[in-house]
């Protein structure tokens, strides 16, 4: 009786929250329809497609209506699929214009972070390379070695730790102790990013910032854990630009990931070109915002937790790349500024290893694995760079497994109200109700109707 009670309760609460949206988005409609026709009118903008086509267009205007909610996509040029034609490219091989590293992101480390950010070239000489039979390839690796295995094979080999560690005295190498970012500068003297800039066509350009990681902590699930642990660790942001002006950054966590516009994001005292982006503890999934942060499951059972940690910036220090699908190609001089030089050291095909930058995930017999129902305490390695899909015309990564219909990452042209809990409840239509819901009777209503949110984050993963 019970079940049947909760069932219809359920029901009942979807068909109330659905009728709600319903109406909200239709008068939203309307009101998106009358607010796009006074923002041409009022703003004067010529919409034709020449208008985008220059290089000297008003900044303001264009980035004002690239970032408005009525935005008619179909107005500007289209990206093109890679390989470009090359009457659509904008860029040459090697060249990174200056706006990349004007927006470059600033990334706040959690301020109790145990596993730093650290050095590829480092990183790889504590790992031999093996196959999943544990057959040694490479005994000592060096990134020049590894530049070596980019045939399709390499997608089965693994960076194999010599010698295991597991909860005991973490060496410098794995958890990048000295790396603390400099108080002035924010450069980390012994942990370049990783910048590849891709040429998308037609004015538009897109960045991505790498950042690696030495060890993966997993998060805690009810206070057990952690599970999900993983030797080596590649995070990134996009930063996606038209015509030099940025539009859209999009921002890498658990597969997945959150995309906004550009001028929703909290900037840089300093300098208020540069967005933030704040790295969680431990998992290093990136997020827009300070606080907790719910992912994957609903009512904070699985969390993430970032806040204004040390300030570190990326474009102080950087191994620079152009790629076009096909080809990688070593940043040009002149578009290096300031930084060191140092790409010619290495061989570029280190980007083309096809394998994992980790141990391969330990079998359940070996008495250090430990399962739960949610994952293994130790998992596989994550690959590199250039298997995330870096040809994509949308902005996610990939679809999680959750997103069935949709769109799976919406820019969002906010942030959420970290006071009111809103990354428990997604952040659609039926999450931002409780934003919009201002009467604390109304909103333990609708908190109820929802199950605490729970309805709101499902109706969010699976329609986006």
């Amino acid at each position: 009786m019970r079940l049947k009670s909760s069932i219809s309760v359920a029901i009942l609460s979807i068909f109330l929250v659905g009728s709600l949206l319903l109406s909200l988005n239709t008068v939203n409609r309307r009101k998106s329809l009358n607010e796009e026709r006074m923002f041409v009118t009022e703003n004067d903008i010529n919409l034709n497609y020449n208008y985008f086509q220059e290089y000297n267009t008003d900044e303001s205007k264009v980035i004002k209506y690239l970032c408005s909610q009525n935005i008619i996509l179909n107005k500007l040029p289209p990206m093109d699929s890679i390989p470009l034609k090359e009457s659509s490219k904008t860029l040459k091989p090697g060249e990174i214009p200056s706006y990349v590293f004007q927006y470059a992101p600033l990334v706040h480390l959690y301020t109790e972070e145990t596993y730093l950010p650290y050095n590829i070239e480092d990183y790889v000489k504590h790992f031999s390379l093996k196959d999943r039979k544990n057959n040694t390839y490479v005994d000592s690796l060096t990134l020049n070695q590894l530049s070596r295995i980019t045939d399709r094979t390499s997608s089965d080999l693994f960076l194999t730790t010599k010698d295991f560690i597991e909860d005991g005295d973490d060496p410098d190498w794995l958890t990048g102790i000295k790396n603390i970012p400099d108080l002035s500068t924010g450069k980390i003297k012994d942990a370049p990013a990783t910048l590849i800039v891709v040429d998308k066509g037609n004015g538009w350009v897109d960045a991505y910032w790498f950042y690696f990681y030495s060890f993966n902590l997993g998060p805690f699930v009810m206070g057990v854990g952690p599970y999900g642990n993983h030797y080596g660790d590649w995070e990134h942001s996009l930063t996606r630009f038209y015509q030099g002006i940025p539009v859209y950054i999009w921002m890498s966590a658990h597969g997945g990931g959150n995309a906004y516009h550009y001028e929703a994001l909290e900037k840089f005292d300093g300098d208020n070109a540069r967005p933030l982006i704040f790295s969680s503890r431990g998992t290093h999934a990136n997020y827009a915002q300070i606080g907790r942060h719910s992912h994957d499951l609903p009512w904070g059972i699985l969390s993430d937790f970032t806040d204004k940690g040390s300030l570190w910036d990326p474009a102080e220090n950087y191994f620079g790349y152009t790629w076009d699908g096909k080809n990688i190609t070593i940043i040009d001089s002149k578009s290096k500024n300031k930084v060191d030089y140092r790409e010619l050291k290495i061989n570029k095909d280190w980007l083309l290893f096809k394998g994992k930058w980790g141990d391969d995930k330990l079998p359940d017999w070996d008495p250090r694995q430990k399962w739960s129902i949610f994952e293994w305490k130790y998992i596989e390695g994550p690959t590199g760079p250039l298997t995330k899909n870096l040809q994509r015309l949308k902005l996610c990564q990939t679809k999680k497994w959750f997103h069935l219909w949709g769109n799976p990452c919406p820019a969002k042209n906010f942030l959420n109200d970290i006071n009111q809990g809103q990354r428990d409840y997604g952040y659609g239509r039926c999450g931002n109700l409780f934003k919009w819901v201002k009467w604390r009777a109304l909103r333990t209503i609708l908190n109820y109707l929802t199950w605490n949110g729970g309805i709101c984050l499902f109706m969010d993963r699976v329609f986006g």
